[in-house]
């Protein structure tokens, strides 16, 4: 059972962060970072259990029915017998359990207490930076969030033991990204709005990286800078979040 704590979230708080969680889903599969490889989480306050969607069910069709609660020890303590009942991916589709690699949400949650959501994804960009072993810098000013530079997890193994999401979490450190050599990236925030708009501007980083090395120079913000920005994006989270949000159709909005 969650543990009872000072500011649990009410049954209404929940379902609306679960629609928030289903919204943020659509939203990575609509800016082309995920399609049914990727997830994102949110801690549920006053407890220690997050949401997530089921594993692989497709991500542009998720809405907050979809969305499932996980006791965060309860999994940890039982992380490889979930992983053998995802183990047959002909069948897992139509389960309701968690994506393999909910370790990567449970561990980073669990060691981090100033994060509340977690989003992983496979997007093509940040990752091509993590295969080449070059991190992504803050050169611009949505980049601030990426100082000094990212970290990079140096395996393509799944996340899914005790032991995987201990090294995945003493990479991250205190960085809000980290890419994952041969497999993709991971970003967090203080909330689901926040976590998202990271994975979005991570990639778009990553592409002006890409482009500006190609034809000269691609020089990180002065520090005075980007300390600037990273307060302002921090504060604006919730509207780049709403942002991308209109973006979507409007078959995808509700």
């Amino acid at each position: 059972m969650a543990k009872k704590q000072p500011g649990k979230a009410s049954t209404r708080q929940i379902g609306q962060l679960k629609k928030t969680v289903a919204l943020a889903t659509r939203i990575l599969f609509h800016q082309g970072l995920a399609d049914y490889h990727g997830h994102v989480s949110a801690r549920i306050p006053g407890t220690d259990r997050l949401l997530i969607k089921p594993v692989l069910a497709p991500l542009g069709s998720i809405r907050a029915k979809d969305i499932m609660e996980v006791d965060i020890d309860d999994y940890m303590e039982n992380c490889e017998a979930n992983w053998a009942r995802a183990g047959n991916q002909k069948a897992v589709i139509d389960l309701k359990i968690p994506p393999r690699e909910t370790m990567i949400h449970a561990a980073i949650l669990k060691a981090r207490p100033d994060v509340n959501s977690v989003v992983h994804t496979h997007q093509p960009l940040a990752t091509a930076f993590a295969i080449a072993g070059v991190p992504i810098r803050p050169i611009y000013n949505q980049a601030s969030a990426f100082a000094p530079e990212t970290p990079i997890f140096h395996s393509p193994r799944l996340i899914y033991t005790l032991q995987d999401g201990a090294e995945l979490v003493a990479t991250l450190d205190d960085r809000m990204a980290v890419l994952m050599q041969g497999h993709g990236m991971t970003t967090v925030g203080d909330c689901v709005e926040e976590a998202t708009s990271h994975a979005v501007y991570l990639e778009r980083t990553a592409y002006m990286q890409w482009v500006a090395s190609s034809i000269g120079e691609a020089p990180s913000m002065p520090g005075r800078n980007i300390a600037i920005m990273g307060a302002t994006n921090r504060g604006r989270a919730h509207h780049a979040f709403a942002y991308f949000s209109g973006l979507l159709p409007d078959d995808m909005k509700d």
